[in-house]
């Protein structure tokens, strides 16, 4: 009779354990992370900078005329398509990024 006890306790506790673990996960993407297109560094700071030449040129060390040239020639090679799970980091913003 102990060990059926002690094997009820085990299997209980187990499960319980198991179920702590996947109430824990209940976010797929931080909430962080999901807001980047709003409180985003590059979508604050990239409209500013086109703003103003000289910021911009010593923030990414090129002239705005030079960044959409290389942009408009790597353009194609970086794209990533949009899926239906996720959206894809937008061209411009990964030059920018490799760029800084």
């Amino acid at each position: 009779m102990y060990d059926l006890d002690t094997a009820i306790f085990v299997y209980s506790a187990i499960r319980v354990l198991r179920k702590k673990k996947r109430v824990n996960r209940k976010r797929w993407v931080h909430p962080i992370n999901s807001e980047r297109l709003l409180n985003g560094a590059f979508y604050n700071l990239y409209n500013l900078l086109r703003a103003d030449n000289e910021k911009f040129f010593n923030y990414f060390r090129m002239s705005q005329s030079t960044s959409d040239e290389l942009f408009n020639k790597i353009k194609s090679k970086i794209m990533r398509q949009d899926t239906v799970m996720i959206s894809s980091i937008p061209a411009e913003e990964m030059l920018a990024v490799t760029l800084r």
